[in-house]
């Protein structure tokens, strides 16, 4: 008489089975509270804990992630909030503006008062400037302001000296914001000594209302370079 190997048990596809059927039967446990109190799960630290108490760390460490989550949230809400506060005032100190250099003055004030930026730089260039594409002065930022979009983040030591002039060397990141209008183009530069403050990830729609309203309070009072 021959005799056979026993098959050995297939415990992937048991465990899958069996998986299967807890999440059908979300119930299971309800109907037998005895089984549930039987199990045990052994703990990252060598304890053995039931299932229950398992569950129980699970949820509360959930919760805790949750609760982060929720504070960040809170936290960039308030931020916004007060960006918009922020913007809001600098709007109506830029409207009361008479004239052009009133506007440059307000603007660097506003912007290293409410914005706490350690550095900002305006640059207007005239039509003729504008068009040349040879011109030195606009080497490296033709592609952005061609794209007419805020940049973020940290740029060659060249542009910065370009930008900011002596104050070039404790810049770490910088917000770039394209200024433009009617027979008006230029680069409003808001450097940082933190390397964390502006970076290219970072959300640019309150830059990109500061370029609009930059831009047309100063196509209203004046004309620069024409």
């Amino acid at each position: 008489m021959s005799l056979q190997s026993e098959r050995t048990p297939d415990y992937p596809e048991t465990e899958q089975a069996l998986i299967d059927y807890l999440i059908k039967n979300p119930d299971f446990f309800q109907r037998n509270p005895d089984v549930l109190c039987k199990l045990e799960l052994p703990h990252t630290n060598g304890d053995v804990v039931s299932l229950i108490e398992r569950q129980v760390v699970a949820l509360r460490e959930q919760a805790e992630q949750n609760h982060r989550k929720l504070e960040e949230f809170v936290a960039i809400a308030r931020e916004n909030e007060l960006l918009n506060d922020r913007l809001h005032h600098l709007t109506v100190k830029l409207i009361e503006c008479c004239d052009f250099d009133e506007v440059i003055n307000t603007l660097q004030d506003l912007l290293h008062d409410d914005f706490r930026a350690e550095a900002v730089e305006l640059h207007l260039y005239s039509n003729s400037e504008a068009d040349s594409s040879t011109n030195p002065d606009l080497d490296g930022f033709r592609e952005f302001l061609d794209g007419n979009k805020p940049r973020c983040g940290r740029f060659p030591t060249k542009q910065l000296k370009y930008l900011f002039g002596p104050q070039a060397d404790d810049i770490t990141s910088t917000a770039l914001i394209p200024i433009s209008g009617e027979g008006l183009l230029g680069i409003l530069a808001i450097g940082s000594h933190s390397e964390h403050r502006f970076h290219p990830g970072m959300g640019t729609d309150y830059l990109i209302r500061l370029g609009e309203i930059v831009s047309k309070t100063l196509e209203v009072v004046s004309e620069p370079g024409l």
